[in-house]
């Protein structure tokens, strides 16, 4: 069995990296897409959280799909990541709610090794110290706009869900052990439909309505289409009569939950400037 590499708490979004053979990939769950609306403009906010240190390199071999982050005392650092993917973890966002920009801000990969104030752990609050990282070193200013989307909603399926009800003190946390196979602890159904998003071809948004904290494993046989996002290829699926179902059905069999193609409404970041870093 492989283990998450390393699963970093937050207020409001959980951030893991799974390692499976030859690749690393992140799986940040938060809420659904809109959650940056928070934050008014595109300038980071005043009296914002911030990295003392903060040395950025770019990658000489990019390799799109792996990614490595980890958090240690005050220390944090990330391998082969773009621009792209600070922007999503720094506001919670899937990457189709990113929009604008020249194309290195997807291709250019970057290691960052950063270090917070004295008595400030990274876990924990490293998203605001990214999106100040962002704008000063990046000169990332962007706006929100509504624009519609292709999504799907996650809903209770007929009989209702099939989750259970995790105990009041037991921590959160997700993993996988190859893809097709992942446990979640203590995660609500949010979290779970951000995780979604990254596998599907589209924003996945919780329509669920259901309330609390769950602990669930879900096994299915990808296909093609999933997990694009991460930059992950999937093989074709094997002719295997003992085969796990495909994700819609095993998501109805499993969980007692579905997902439906619908239109909506959601909020995207478009960037209005950005510049490639400095290293120091």
């Amino acid at each position: 069995m492989i283990q998450p590499v390393v699963i970093v708490n937050k207020a409001v979004k959980l951030l893991s990296v799974f390692s499976f053979p030859g690749i690393l990939f992140v799986a940040a769950m938060s809420s659904s897409p809109g959650r940056a609306q928070s934050v008014a403009s595109g300038a980071a906010p005043a009296a914002v959280k911030q990295f003392e240190v903060a040395t950025i390199k770019p990658v000489k071999d990019p390799s799109p799909g792996r990614m490595q982050d980890r958090t240690d005392g005050r220390r944090y650092s990330t391998r082969y990541t773009s621009l792209r993917d600070l922007i999503m973890m720094a506001y919670g966002l899937d990457p189709r709610q990113i929009v604008g920009g020249p194309a290195w801000v997807t291709a250019d990969e970057y290691d960052i090794d950063a270090v917070t104030a004295d008595g400030l752990p990274a876990a924990g609050n490293w998203d605001e110290m990214l999106q100040k990282l962002l704008a000063d070193r990046f000169h990332l200013t962007f706006h929100h706009e509504q624009r519609e989307m292709s999504v799907y909603a996650l809903t209770v399926a007929k009989g209702g869900p099939k989750l259970k009800t995790a105990d009041a003190d037991e921590g959160h946390g997700s993993g996988c052990d190859r893809l097709g196979i992942c446990s979640f602890r203590a995660e609500p159904t949010e979290h779970f439909a951000y995780w979604l998003q990254l596998v599907m071809d589209k924003p996945v948004v919780d329509k669920t309505g259901i309330v609390g904290k769950f602990d669930f494993t879900l096994k299915w046989t990808p296909d093609e289409s999933q997990f694009t996002s991460m930059g992950i290829r999937v093989p074709p699926a094997a002719d295997n009569p003992n085969a796990a179902p495909g994700l819609f059905t095993a998501l109805q069999e499993q969980l007692g939950l579905k997902l439906e193609a619908q239109k909506t409404q959601a909020q995207v970041l478009v960037i209005d400037h950005v510049e490639r870093p400095s290293e120091d």
